[in-house]
């Protein structure tokens, strides 16, 4: 036990005091406001810079329906500093019009050009010409205005009143759908759908990221000869073991900082975005019980046991670097596979594909968190899965163990599937 512990202090010790892992671990939350938090202010502040004062307004209408366009995008929120110009033109010569006002566009000598044909109010046929430069927001805040304007004109035809009628034409349904338990919790559709898909791809990465740090480890002791005096002290069963367990160790303190900053980012997301002028609200996050937590952490653990396992046995059947990352492909298959079904799952959670992915032991590390997120799993199956899972992942480690035993050792040629089954099948 003494000799486990050291190996375990060794790896934990030697990867957590490293500058990369600081700066992962550390940078990792930053990375994930700057994609929660960037795109809301970087939209907010594109939609305040435009200035569509320059955009010409070519009115067709004969209801002088151009004013009112050029009304609307100079007041509000998001006007602009100066009225836009409105020509009044008719249908006859309105090509010539337009055709003066493309060269124009082309050239950027101005940033657009809506059309409103002769009948844009019944219609809404409306033509608009911009810049290969101008940004998405142009088209936009355009297209609101115009369709503001031309809903007062057909209201105002009726014989309505503009503004009433523009209040009943805004009515918008605001559905919240909840996912109600059979535990009786509940919470938002949209937040525990969320939740999972981001659980699952969660696992994923650290999967990959640690059982590749496995593999390296492995591989780089084989390379130096380091496990040739290693040995001489700790048997190749206690070296892997100790080696996964404390790497496991390393990749549970990321997580949990992780997942930690995570939580308390998208807890404070609306006042941080009112701290920058965005108008938001906090993001509700889904409650997560002891019931929940429990079997998400077991996956994690079962899970990496399992890909660590596989990792460890490629590390010590190749020679160099390069060969290491040709063996690794199917293993990383298996992990791109799991995550390419996510869409299945996430479209069905309790059908036939997410229920199979789930009992599965090399998928169910990340389709299980993601029902588990989204829909109750019945407990016999929750067991089952988590049963097949413990049971490979146990039989993985043990088969890795005899393998490392055995080849660790072996230099020069790659062995063959048959030498790989027969080394396996050594009693410890």
């Amino acid at each position: 036990m003494g000799k486990l512990a050291a190996v375990m202090g060794r790896e934990f010790g030697e990867r957590v005091r490293s500058r990369w892992f600081l700066l992962t671990t550390i940078f990792g939350p930053f990375l994930f406001a700057a994609f929660t938090l960037g795109p809301p202010w970087l939209a907010f502040r594109t939609a305040r810079s435009l200035d569509l004062s320059a955009v010409v307004l070519v009115d067709a209408t004969g209801r002088n329906a151009g004013a009112g366009v050029a009304t609307e995008l100079s007041g509000g929120l998001m006007g602009t500093a100066r009225t836009p110009k409105v020509i009044i033109t008719n249908a006859t010569a309105a090509t010539r019009t337009l055709d003066s006002l493309r060269r124009e566009v082309a050239a950027n000598r101005l940033p657009g050009v809506a059309y409103l044909s002769a009948n844009a109010i019944e219609s809404g046929a409306v033509t608009v010409l911009l810049t290969s430069s101008a940004p998405i927001a142009t088209s936009e805040r355009l297209e609101e205005a115009i369709t503001r304007e031309l809903l007062r004109q057909r209201v105002s035809a009726a014989g309505l009143d503009a503004e009433s009628a523009l209040k009943l034409a805004k009515v918008r349904v605001s559905m919240t759908v909840e996912r109600v338990m059979r535990d009786g919790r509940s919470g938002s559709a949209q937040v525990n759908l969320l939740f999972g898909a981001g659980v699952a791809v969660l696992l994923y990465l650290v999967l990959v990221l640690y059982g590749q740090i496995v593999l390296r480890s492995v591989t780089e002791e084989k390379q130096s000869r380091v496990s040739e005096l290693v040995l001489a002290s700790v048997s190749p069963r206690i070296l892997l073991s100790g080696k996964v367990i404390g790497i496991g160790g390393v990749a549970l303190v990321q997580l949990g900082f992780w997942t930690v900053s995570v939580v308390a980012l998208l807890a404070n997301r609306g006042r941080l975005l009112a701290m920058v002028g965005v108008a938001s609200t906090s993001m509700a996050l889904p409650s997560v019980s002891w019931t929940d937590a429990v079997p998400l952490l077991a996956y994690f653990v079962l899970g990496y046991a399992l890909y660590a396992a596989l990792f460890a046995a490629v590390g010590s059947i190749v020679s160099s670097e390069q060969e290491a990352q040709q063996a690794q492909t199917p293993i990383i298959m298996l992990l791109v596979g799991s995550v390419a079904l996510l869409q299945p799952a996430l479209a069905d959670p309790n059908g036939p594909i997410a229920r199979t992915l789930s009992l599965v032991p090399f998928s169910s590390p990340i389709i299980m968190p993601l029902r588990l997120g989204l829909v109750s799993v019945p407990m016999t199956e929750l067991a089952l899965s988590l049963g097949l899972l413990a049971l490979l992942a146990a039989g993985l480690l043990i088969a890795a163990g005899r393998l490392y035993r055995t080849a660790l050792l072996m230099y020069g040629k790659r062995p063959s599937i048959r030498e790989i089954v027969r080394w396996i099948r050594l009693d410890g």
